[in-house]
């Protein structure tokens, strides 16, 4: 312990600046990964409500459904901005989000209902066959 009015040696010093240094390094290489992963994230998720709603709403505006999206995103904190585009061809419907380093891509199948009411109706009927 130091007694008031008394100097602590210079390499002390040093070693102590030299070790805030690499705290504060750490401490924004941390904070940088950690907005690079919400960009990223946020941009999957809404790729995703994108592509979903490409699928289950007729009629939709595919271009608009993605601009729509892409306008409530948000402001990147890492990527420079979100770009996202949907297409179709045939009953498939596909999308593709970019933003800096990041790219996915997605698709699925337009959702058809009576399909699904169909297997549905299906499966009852073959349960009360078997009388389970």
């Amino acid at each position: 312990m130091n007694r008031p009015g008394e100097w602590v040696e210079g390499s002390f010093t040093v070693e102590a600046a030299c070790i805030m240094a690499m705290v504060l390094l750490s401490l924004s290489v941390m904070i940088r990964q950690a907005g690079y992963m919400r960009d990223e994230t946020v941009g999957m998720i809404s790729l995703h409500e994108a592509v979903e709603k490409g699928r289950h709403e007729k009629g939709l505006d595919l271009d608009g459904a993605a601009s729509a999206v892409e306008g409530y995103m948000g402001n990147p904190m890492t990527f420079s901005e979100y770009k996202i585009g949907l297409s179709q061809r045939g009953i498939r419907v596909s999308g593709k989000g970019q933003g800096g380093r990041w790219s996915y891509e997605i698709q699925g199948k337009r959702f058809r209902p009576e399909m699904f009411l169909r297997k549905i109706t299906l499966i009852e009927g073959l349960g009360e066959e078997d009388g389970n």
